[in-house]
C-alpha cells in the first residue's frame, strides 16, 4: 500500500512538472467556437469613393496547446457608402452585402495573468460566397494582433484589437483594398 501511494505521488509530481515545463500556452487547448464583429474604413480621412464595411463572423479556433492553432469561419456583412456627392456630377456609392468563408493559421502567447495575444501567421485566405465578388478568392495581409482574457475555468475567451490597424485585401481579380479595421471576438470552449 505504501509503494502504491509513493508511486501515485511520484506520478502527480511528474505530471505537474510536465505542465509547468509545457508553459502557460497549454492552458488553451482544443476547439473554441467564436462570434464577433468588425468595421473597416478605406482611410482615416473621409474621401469621395470611400466606404465603410461592417461585418459579423462566426467559426472555430483550434488551439493546439503549444502556441499554434488554426481558425476557420464565415463573415457576413454590408458595405456602406462613406459619403454621397450632391454637387454635379452627382453620384452615390451604393452599398452592398456579402458573405465569405475564411481560414488561417495563428500563433498565441498566454501570460501568467490570464491575458493572451494571438497573431495570424502569413495570410488569412478566403472565398467570397455572395455579393458582387461572389466566386473570387482573397487574402488579407497584415491581419492585426488581437489581445484578450481567459476565464478562470478556461471555457470562455475574449479578443479585441488594441488599436485600429491597416491591412490589405487582395482579390483574385487583382483588386486591392487598403483599409483600417477594428475587431472583437467572444470564444466558447466546445
Amino acid at each position: 500500500m505504501v509503494r502504491t501511494g509513493m508511486w501515485f505521488i511520484v506520478g502527480v509530481v511528474l505530471l505537474w512538472a510536465g505542465i509547468v515545463q509545457a508553459g502557460p500556452n497549454q492552458l488553451l487547448n482544443g476547439d473554441y467556437a467564436f462570434t464577433g464583429e468588425a468595421s473597416c474604413l478605406t482611410d482615416l480621412t473621409p474621401q469621395d469613393g470611400g466606404f465603410v464595411v461592417s461585418f459579423s463572423v462566426d467559426g472555430v479556433r483550434t488551439f493546439n496547446g503549444d502556441g499554434t492553432g488554426t481558425l476557420q469561419g464565415r463573415s457576413v456583412g454590408v458595405t456602406h457608402p462613406d459619403r454621397v456627392s450632391i454637387t454635379p456630377p452627382a453620384f452615390a456609392i451604393l452599398g452592398g452585402a456579402f458573405s465569405s468563408d475564411f481560414q488561417a493559421s495563428f500563433t498565441y502567447d498566454v501570460a501568467s495573468d490570464g491575458t493572451f495575444t494571438t497573431q495570424v501567421t502569413g495570410q488569412l485566405t478566403g472565398k467570397e460566397l455572395t455579393g458582387e465578388r461572389a466566386g473570387q478568392t482573397f487574402t488579407i495581409d497584415h491581419f492585426p494582433e488581437l489581445s484578450g482574457q481567459i476565464s478562470q475555468d478556461h471555457k470562455s475567451l475574449t479578443l479585441a484589437s488594441d488599436a485600429p490597424t491597416e491591412e490589405d485585401v487582395t482579390f483574385s481579380n487583382r483588386d486591392v483594398q487598403h483599409r483600417i479595421c477594428h475587431r472583437s471576438r467572444v470564444l466558447l470552449r466546445q
